[in-house]
């Protein structure tokens, strides 16, 4: 599972920098593990090239069904009872929901793996539902016009969580702060305060703070990272993060209250990323999932919502606990007025849920 791990953080990075490199001075919230779970899905009616790309590219090396296994594997260990094409489940601390569907026909064999390694069966979207499952988060899944004769198969996937903080944010303490856009442009925001242990990192080069910050489960925690300088600061997540490396401190922190709602087609993202041949007319083998040769991919779209308040998290995120120590620690300021990452992380299989980078209020 480790090697399974690495592999999508790595295409959680990835991602991530593509998605930066279009995005510039805009915010980024994305669910990578929501996404190759539905790659997943697809790969399991895939051959040849087609397969290659979508396999080799994100998960080199490793057993031909593990992905779908890993799948599997991870929304078991968030508790689900079900594993299927909607996913909820709800917890003293959070409610999570998850949908992964693919838009078109579908030969037999096809739905007997996706029965055999997601306990689904495939079915025809009705994509109003989605708003209904995110608890209307993420209503219009699909751009108007998005869907007309031609198009042959459309791969669509979204997430809703909501949880409390286990210690909220005082809201008393939320104030009126400036947020610097950049070295001269600065925008007000309200921004929560708190005082807390916390497990925190420091980092020299390049020069980053990053802290835990726990909800009240303990399987899933998010990570906050703020830079002077994004420049090689994802590729280090990993080792940054990791529990050896983090201290414990009293931490003020100084977080902004934010909401966003951020949407993608991923087809020219992933086509940039070496997934050519899923995407072409006349080259994409889709022949484990119809019969027919003009089979090919022709979206993927993807839709994610945050909202942190003091009270805690309604998003496209996870949840996890908080930590408390009695003794005694030199303080240590954490103020996030500028652009900061920040992605949910899966305790036990170190899997980033959640990805996102905060800069415009």
């Amino acid at each position: 599972m480790d090697t399974l791990s690495a592999s999508n953080n790595q295409f959680a990075l990835d991602l991530s920098k593509r998605l930066a490199e279009s995005a510039a001075g805009k915010n980024i919230f994305f669910s990578p593990w929501s996404i190759s779970t539905s790659l997943a899905m697809v790969y399991l009616g895939t051959k040849g090239n087609t397969a290659a790309q979508i396999y080799l590219k994100f998960y080199s090396d490793i057993y031909i069904y593990n992905i779908a296994n890993y799948s599997c594997f991870i929304l078991k260990e968030l508790g689900f009872s079900k594993i299927g094409n909607i996913y909820s489940e709800f917890h003293n601390a959070y409610l999570l929901k998850s949908i992964s569907k693919l838009y078109g026909e579908k030969t037999s064999p096809f739905k007997g793996n996706m029965k055999k390694y997601f306990s689904a069966d495939p079915q025809l979207v009705n994509f109003g539902e989605v708003e209904n499952w995110t608890e209307g988060k993420i209503p219009d899944l699909l751009p108007d016009g998005s869907l007309d004769s031609l198009t042959k198969m459309v791969l669509v996937n979204a997430i809703y969580v909501k949880g409390k903080w286990e210690q909220k944010f005082m809201i008393q303490d939320t104030t009126e702060k400036p947020f610097r856009l950049n070295k001269t442009t600065t925008k007000p925001v309200q921004m929560m305060s708190m005082r807390k242990i916390l497990h925190i990192f420091q980092v020299e080069e390049p020069p980053t703070k990053i802290f835990e910050l726990h909800y009240n489960n303990c399987e899933i925690n998010m990570f906050i990272l703020l830079p002077y300088d994004l420049n090689g600061l994802q590729e280090k997540l990993n080792d940054w993060t990791c529990a050896d490396m983090m201290d414990t401190g009293e931490v003020q922190v100084y977080l902004p209250r934010f909401k966003m709602e951020e949407s993608y087609d991923l087809k020219s993202t992933l086509i940039s990323m070496g997934m050519r041949d899923p995407f072409s007319q006349g080259r994409a083998d889709f022949s484990g999932i119809s019969e027919r040769r003009d089979l090919f991919l022709s979206h993927v779209f993807h839709k994610a919502f945050v909202e942190v308040n003091e009270e805690g998290t309604e998003a496209a995120a996870g949840i996890g606990s908080v930590l408390t120590v009695q003794m005694t620690y030199p303080l240590i300021t954490f103020n996030a007025d500028h652009l900061f990452l920040f992605f949910i992380r899966h305790n036990h299989t170190n899997n980033i849920l959640f990805l996102g980078r905060f800069c415009s209020p």
